[in-house]
């Protein structure tokens, strides 16, 4: 900690000064990240980075887990922040509990990358909420299964889906992409059926009007590399427990700016949304259609 501040600060400070400092600014730190909700939050987003920590004489990468949520209002709020030994099944688990257990709710919609923690974990502690796969982490996965001549007319053609304003048309173009890419490369055409509709939870959560800020993880992707920035003063931290007292700080100062600045996003949009899906909650789709994506809605229910 010794070494941290005085990095960060520029100047030196005694080991007891050091102390008295640290000990006041845990107690201040930990209330807020342990406070209780007051409000309800409709969207959720969830991330993780890397950060190399000091354990037991080794130096190893711990995981930084973070949750951002968009309140009724409009505003964001940094919901948690924790620090793992890794991105586990239990460590989102232990993570997405703990929200739950401060008091989160009234979530809609949880933007995620494909981790299988996180997914499990959103089903096991907010069971019919709608989970969206990040579409920027699977345009990366696409690209993955894709030789470099294709590349570019995969980009096309799922940027022509996600910017559909209707579910079907969006479900069309990623079916046609699967039926397209079949014959000659299968890997990715089997990807794009087995997985593309979990792109597409947004259409069941969200006004078209919020799609390009929910679709994607960015704004946390974001928020991740101006942590990465501030951390990299310090290289490697002595122990997890200064990494969370970092970000923690760096996150409870944003937070601060963000809900007492301008609304993250007008929820008036939603409102009618929800009007009107209350009107036609009893309409399906024809229980013959044709589903090469393989799911209708998106709920981890």
């Amino acid at each position: 900690m010794k070494k941290v501040t005085e990095e960060l600060m520029g100047k030196e400070f005694s080991h007891t000064s050091i102390s008295r400092f640290t000990s006041k600014l845990d107690a201040e730190l930990d209330a807020w990240r342990e406070r209780d909700f007051t409000k309800e939050y409709r969207y959720v987003i969830l991330d993780a980075r890397y950060e190399s920590s000091r354990v037991d004489g080794k130096i190893i990468d711990i995981a930084c887990m973070v949750g951002i949520g968009i309140d009724y209002e409009g505003y964001r709020h940094v919901l948690g922040i924790d620090t793992a030994w890794s991105e586990t099944n239990s460590s989102w688990d232990r993570f997405i509990a703990g929200l739950k257990e401060r008091g989160l709710k009234g979530v809609r919609l949880f933007t995620s990358d494909d981790h299988p923690g996180i997914h499990a974990a959103i089903k096991k502690h907010f069971p019919g909420a709608v989970w969206q796969r990040c579409q920027r982490h699977f345009t990366v996965n696409v690209m993955d299964h894709a030789p470099k001549s294709k590349r570019d007319d995969l980009y096309q053609r799922l940027k022509e889906a996600w910017d559909s304003e209707k579910y079907e048309d969006a479900k069309a173009v990623l079916d046609k992409i699967a039926e397209d890419y079949q014959e000659k490369h299968a890997n990715l055409a089997d990807f794009v059926s087995e997985h593309a509709w979990e792109t597409l939870g947004v259409y069941h959560a969200a006004p078209v009007k919020h799609h390009k800020k929910l679709r994607t993880s960015n704004m946390l992707e974001r928020i991740n590399e101006e942590l990465k920035r501030r951390s990299r003063v310090v290289r490697i931290f002595p122990n997890p427990k200064s990494c969370r007292r970092l970000f923690t700080a760096l996150l409870k100062e944003w937070h601060e700016d963000w809900v007492s600045g301008r609304k993250y996003m007008n929820m008036d949009p939603l409102e009618a949304f929800e009007a009107e899906r209350l009107t036609h909650q009893q309409e399906r789709a024809p229980a013959g259609e044709s589903n090469t994506t393989k799911e209708i809605r998106i709920t981890v229910a």
